[in-house]
């Protein structure tokens, strides 16, 4: 008889002990100081060498995919380290730029990249 309305009550009676609970959302993260900003960069431009390679490889022959194929590796990075430190991928992001620009010593065997190839028609493979 009144059996079809029970997923119904169910339902209902789920999202109110859910809006009982909730706690609000965190709210944004305090910017990063100087020595997390250079922690930041030093993590995310540390495997810069290796992570180019890894790009080339799956790469060879399209230098503009290659150096996307990078950047989305070093996002990846970036997001590790903003997630584990509370930090805003934007800040963290904000640091990578900045050390780039200002030329902060990291721990990369050979000089980081700071250009970008020109996009061109993909090779036929």
């Amino acid at each position: 008889m009144r059996l079809p309305w029970t997923p119904f009550g169910v339902v209902c009676a789920i999202a109110v002990v859910r809006a009982i609970v909730a706690r609000p959302q965190d709210a944004t993260p305090p910017p990063l100081d100087e020595a997390q900003q250079r922690d930041a960069f030093k993590f995310v431009a540390s495997d810069e060498s290796a992570e180019r390679r890894e790009a080339a490889k799956t790469f060879p022959s399209d230098l503009w995919s290659r150096d996307d194929d990078f950047h989305q590796r070093e996002m990846k990075r970036a997001q590790e380290w903003a997630r584990t430190h509370h930090a805003s991928l934007g800040d963290t992001l904000g640091a990578v730029d900045r050390g780039l620009r200002e030329r902060w010593p990291q721990n990369n065997p050979s000089a980081l990249v700071t250009t970008t190839p020109p996009c061109r028609p993909r090779a036929i493979y």
